[in-house]
């Protein structure tokens, strides 16, 4: 579902396409081009869905504006909570590790010189394991680089190289602003 006013669904009741209560809608994100049209919203999940799918945590899990199939005084999907957790749980290879999406969500991504970059937010649906994820690129670059500081901005998957308590990519800051000025609407 195209989605016109995408602030206007912040903090509205979000249910999966049988009804079952996700959470609530608490944060938006443009997407970076043409291939991932619209926005990422971030959800925060209700106790029942942290306690059965992320063990409790508080992170907030990624939705994205084709997943939205109606808009009334709340938010509809049109996936099931099990098609939802398996896309929040992907795989994703991330140097000699595998890691899933749930694990990587909201972890700080540093680049090879450890500056950070931002925060990790979402994967990209695809059939197999993910290529490429999103990642909310911190404010001090968005105001450096005069870029909007509500946009995702896509990192392929082979530039992980570790996974601790924090995300290390095999590129310079630098690095990852020529590659989303050449292959990307920034």
């Amino acid at each position: 579902m195209k989605i016109d006013k995408p602030y206007e669904l912040l903090h509205k009741e979000v249910y999966d396409k049988n009804g079952y209560a996700i959470g609530l809608i608490d944060k938006i994100w443009d997407s970076w081009n043409i291939d991932y049209p619209g926005f990422f919203f971030g959800i925060r999940t209700n106790q029942v869905i942290r306690k059965r799918c992320f063990r409790g945590t508080f992170k907030l899990v990624p939705i994205l504006e084709r997943h939205i199939d109606n808009l009334s005084g709340h938010v509809t999907l049109c996936k099931t909570i099990d098609e939802l957790y398996r896309f929040w749980n992907k795989t994703i290879n991330c140097g000699l590790k595998t890691c899933t999406t749930g694990d990587l969500l909201d972890k700080p991504v540093y680049d090879k010189n450890y500056s950070r970059v931002g925060i990790f937010f979402t994967s990209v649906e695809s059939d197999g394991p993910s290529n490429h994820c999103g990642i909310c690129v911190d404010p001090y670059l968005c105001d450096i680089w005069k870029t909007p500081p509500n946009r995702l901005m896509p990192i392929p998957t082979n530039y992980i190289t570790d996974v601790q308590d924090v995300i290390i990519i095999n590129k310079t800051i630098y690095e990852l602003k020529k590659y989303w000025t050449e292959h990307f609407d920034y």
